[in-house]
């Protein structure tokens, strides 16, 4: 049976109480708990980040000082990195009467300790600034203030947490925002609302999305991929629609789906092997 890499669906593009970008998007994709891989190699960042095969979910491959977090690339794609920074917004490790969390100044977002906040998760949060230009929100350590579209058409603000994977949410919530920053390569998630469903070999998602296998939100429509079947992913959607990114042997890489144990759609090549938790869908391997 194939193994699907452990996932973790990235959704909204927030702009954490507008301290970011901002704007609606999704980047989402699934992570693989493998190897962490050197923390000394890959290529640097402009912002200090370092591009190496150290692994998000289980925090290992890169040095002390440094957390391994999805940022964005020289060439502007996407991939694991190894970031320096004062602490780390999961873990925290601030002072007592402190929170881990990004700070912006002017054009410029970094993560620091501060003061922590008051609002519990799920509660209304806003940002304050301080004498010294800092803006960061009035969330307590362990979450951010995130933008979420009303049905009414207006936006709503509330502390979400941040998290590396699923099993770091509160169900029915998954590991399905991603936050960009100004002035920052670094893409942190918070737990958020599952995104829609879909399925996975007729896929049936808007355009620019595809749909993806999760295992916590089960299939779902997100931000579609460009990598070609059987090169290496981290992500299942770093895989063009309609493929995902599987284990397989020794390594991790992108496999076009297919219906299991027969049936259509069928395997361009290779043979549908059976994907782990996912009835009736396989994978194309060699």
């Amino acid at each position: 049976m194939i193994l699907l890499s452990g996932v973790l669906v990235v959704g909204l593009m927030a702009g954490g109480c507008r301290n970011g970008s901002g704007g609606p998007g999704s980047d989402a994709g699934v992570v693989d708990a493998g190897n962490g891989g050197g923390g000394d190699g890959g290529t640097p960042g402009p912002d200090g980040g370092t591009a190496t095969a150290c692994d998000v979910a289980g925090q290992q491959g890169c040095e002390a000082g440094a957390i391994c977090l999805r940022g964005v690339l020289e060439d502007g794609g996407q991939g694991n990195r190894c970031f320096p920074g004062e602490c780390d917004p999961v873990a925290q490790g601030c002072p007592a009467g402190n929170k881990c969390t990004y700070i912006r100044q002017g054009s410029v977002t970094s993560r620091r300790c501060v003061p922590d906040g008051t609002v519990a998760e799920g509660g209304a949060c806003t940002s304050t600034a301080t004498p010294e230009g800092d803006f960061y929100d009035t969330c307590k350590a362990g979450l951010y203030c995130t933008d979420h579209a009303e049905p009414d058409g207006g936006t709503a603000f509330t502390c979400e947490k941040f998290c590396r994977t699923g099993e770091q949410c509160t169900a029915p919530k998954d590991c399905t925002e991603v936050l960009r920053f100004t002035g920052s390569d670094e893409l942190p998630r918070v737990c958020g609302e599952a995104v829609s469903a879909c399925d996975l070999l007729a896929q049936g998602c808007a355009s620019a999305l595809g749909c993806y296998p999760s295992l916590e939100s089960g299939p779902v429509c997100v931000t579609a991929g460009t990598v070609e079947d059987g090169a290496a992913c981290t992500y299942s959607n770093d895989c063009r629609p309609g493929s995902a990114c599987v284990t397989n042997g020794a390594g991790r890489a992108c496999r076009e789906l297919c219906r299991s144990p027969s049936g259509e759609p069928g395997c361009t090549s290779g043979h549908c092997e059976p994907l782990q938790d996912f009835a009736g869908v396989g994978a194309c391997v060699p």
